[in-house]
């Protein structure tokens, strides 16, 4: 449909044309552009300003801006069939005015899908993912057209059949599409000119697709557990790639056909929390990584619920920043960036903006969110060993001597190094802890906390990672109330317990795995017996008294609201007898007065 070249006055205010002409700049492809729907000399004159060849219909074009100002509610569909029907090259769709107003983003982008389109791979540089709840009255949206191919294997309505264990993201309109894309679009910042990149549980392939048209990458190569899902992605995107791309059948954790250092870069998002045993996939990847290579992935920010478990059924693990640091950094890799991200919409935080916020790797996050985000490096060698009293002191705990093994720890309270100290302040706490002595235990964590922040300043980014855990420990033991520390202590699984079985030994008891449904499947014993240590009971006994207190409080409480209730129902009678009588005297002294005025005639 060609735009017509009547005269009109332009429906984007200038500060919109401003936005929509730098935006446009870093999407259009070379070649000449169309200009269709709506006439917008405006746009037109300030493209052409801008060194672009803008057409009046499509014959020549190598892409397309349809222009919209008007619509319904419920009318993208009815909108947009008569303007896309002829078109065949990449195309963006620019929406103002009450077309803004009345349809969403979302309906935007589903009424395209409908009409075999799909998202762009470069459509975040129309619209920028920290944006598109904060730009009102203009919408900017890139598609190109699902191949042929993929389209007479795939329609959309097959892939609404298979919504619950795969997802296009590129053909799925709305906050969660946009939260997966703008990851990927983020990770392309990271991959160098010449990188063999490699997108473990690849899923549909959207995400090696969208890296290739935003990086100068090499080669990719995608592996995914599903047949189908591999399939698809050679099917509709390794065809239309700008780079040598293939997609594989393949286990994350066994990445048996992938060489030693053969990548570059590698890109796993929405993955560990759904293997039984994620660090076999960390280990893999390092061993698969070159010397400078590089990780991008992605996890859930602790979805857990009231049981503390994530409640999705997919998911093994329930992760926060203390267990992604500690995998991270004991299977060889620092954390060099790392986000928290929000979609909002989903279980967690709900009424979120989508937002990425960049948070200090060595410090983790200072508020909350529904994604943390990591880019993380090899280590350039093992671990730092900071010398120290640990060794010994877990092996006389495990030998037994208690006591001795303290005197161990508290003869290193004054060490030299101050990763030492917080080794065995942490150490010291969780002991103390373990026994139920809780106020020792608080002044072990806050000594914890000040060593952890030195060691931070002196130590090299290997060993920064272990302080940063620590301080973290520290710090969430420090705002937890006291009867439930313990609690948490066992809680935080994996995470954690890297940690606390480096300072108090493997055969710790203190930690378990309880919290991860890949290790509870694995237990069969069956007979309901839980083993509870002194410091178990006495806990739970605190623990309990603790909620009693609070249970009694609330009870009060209720009695004060109760009685106060009864009192409010006793004022509201005696003014409701206050109106009546109030409301018969004004009566009375009505008819007085009438009957007043007819005795004066």
């Amino acid at each position: 449909m060609e735009m017509s070249t009547s005269f009109s006055p332009s429906a984007l205010s200038p500060a919109a044309l401003r936005v929509g002409v730098l935006r446009l700049n870093g999407w259009l492809p070379a070649g000449a552009v169309a200009l269709l729907g709506r006439p917008e000399p405006a746009l037109a004159r300030a493209l052409r300003q801008c060194g672009h060849e803008v057409l009046d219909g499509l014959e020549g074009a190598a892409s397309a801006i349809v222009v919209i100002d008007h619509a319904d509610a419920g009318a993208a569909d009815e909108c947009l069939q008569p303007l896309l029907v002829d078109v065949r090259v990449p195309l963006c769709l620019l929406v103002s005015g009450t077309a803004a107003a009345n349809v969403t983003r979302a309906q935007w982008e589903a009424a395209a899908m409908r009409q075999e389109w799909r998202k762009h791979p470069l459509n975040e540089r129309l619209a920028p993912y920290g944006e598109l709840d904060h730009v009102n009255g203009l919408l900017l949206m890139a598609f190109e057209r699902v191949p042929d191919a993929a389209m007479a294997t795939y329609p959309l309505s097959v892939l609404v059949e298979e919504r619950d264990l795969h997802t296009d993201m590129t053909r799925e309109a709305g906050r969660r599409s946009d939260a997966h894309m703008a990851r990927y679009a983020q990770a392309a910042q990271f991959v160098r000119p010449g990188d063999r990149v490699i997108d473990v549980a690849c899923g549909l392939g959207y995400g090696s697709y969208q890296l290739a048209h935003s990086s100068l990458a090499a080669s990719f190569v995608g592996l995914d557990a599903s047949d189908y899902a591999v399939d698809y992605a050679n099917t509709c995107f390794a065809p239309e790639a700008p780079t040598t791309m293939r997609f594989v059948v393949g286990d994350a954790q066994e990445l048996s056909g992938m060489a030693d250092g053969s990548a570059d870069f590698a890109v796993s998002v929405e993955t560990l929390e759904h293997l039984p045993e994620p660090d076999r996939l960390l280990a893999e990847l390092h061993r698969v990584l070159s010397p400078e290579g590089r990780l991008y992935a992605s996890v859930p920010n602790d979805w857990s619920d009231e049981t503390g478990e994530d409640p999705n059924p997919f998911h093994f693990h329930v992760y926060d920043w203390p267990r992604l640091v500690s995998q991270f950094h004991r299977n060889g890799f620092v954390i060099e960036k790392a986000w928290l991200q929000d979609a909002g919409g989903g279980q967690k935080r709900h009424f979120s903006v989508r937002s990425m916020l960049e948070i200090d790797p060595h410090a983790g996050p200072a508020c909350d969110g529904e994604w943390l985000l990591v880019l993380a490096r090899k280590a350039e060698a093992a671990a730092e060993t900071v010398p120290g009293p640990m060794p010994s002191f877990r092996a006389l705990l495990a030998d037994g001597q208690h006591e001795a093994a303290v005197r161990q720890l508290e003869a290193s309270f004054e060490a030299e190094n101050p990763l030492v100290r917080a080794r065995a302040r942490a150490a010291a706490a969780a002991l103390a802890t373990t026994a139920g002595k809780l106020e020792p235990a608080a002044s072990h964590w806050v000594q914890c906390r000040i060593e952890a922040r030195d060691a931070l300043t002196e130590s090299s980014s290997e060993a920064e990672v272990e302080a940063a855990g620590l301080l973290q420990l520290a710090a969430e033991q420090l705002t937890l109330p006291a009867q439930v520390r313990f609690a948490r202590l066992k809680q935080l699984g994996q995470g954690a317990s890297a940690i606390i079985s480096d300072l108090l030994g493997s055969q710790s008891v203190l930690l378990g795995d309880s919290n991860d449904r890949a290790v509870i499947a694995g237990i069969g014993s069956g007979n309901g017996q839980a083993n509870l240590s002194t410091g178990d009971v006495q806990q739970l006994m605190e623990a309990k008294q603790w909620l009693d207190g609070k249970y009694n409080e609330q009870q009060k409480r209720i009695a004060e609201l109760e009685q106060y209730n009864v009192e409010l129902e006793a004022a509201r009678r005696w003014l409701d007898a206050q109106y009546h009588s109030l409301t018969a005297e004004v009566k009375r002294l009505g008819q007085l007065s009438a009957a007043a005025s007819g005795d004066s005639r």
